[in-house]
């Protein structure tokens, strides 16, 4: 007669997650390769500064793009290449502006990484 606990009079056969006595047909253990203490190397921090100038090159880099290309374009000021050379330099002070601030962004930045 079986137990409560075991109904289905199971006494002895290896259930799920239990290891078999034998193996199963078909299949064999290969032995698992060991990988003895290799770390993998740490993480560098984000260099923020570097981040910062290669924005600002960027930044110019556009700018400067935009403003040659504007000049190879007829638009309202004719073909004039003088009115063209001189009608969009403030466009291009503005990115030489900003690319300068950024760069002085960086500078700040890389001397308060120096102090501390």
């Amino acid at each position: 007669m079986s137990t409560p606990q075991d109904p289905y009079n199971q006494q002895g056969q290896p259930g799920y997650g239990q290891q078999q006595p034998y193996p199963q047909p078909g299949y064999q253990q290969y032995p698992q390769p060991q990988y003895g203490g290799y770390a993998a190397p740490a993480k560098k921090p984000l260099d923020v500064v570097k981040l910062v100038t290669i924005g600002a090159w960027v930044v110019l880099g556009l700018h400067a793009v935009a403003y040659l290309y504007w000049l190879t374009q007829d638009d309202e000021f004719g073909p004039d290449f003088a009115d063209r050379f001189l009608g969009n330099l403030p466009t291009l002070g503005q990115g030489i502006f900003g690319a300068g601030v950024l760069l002085a962004l960086g500078v700040l930045l890389q001397k308060r990484q120096a102090d501390g």
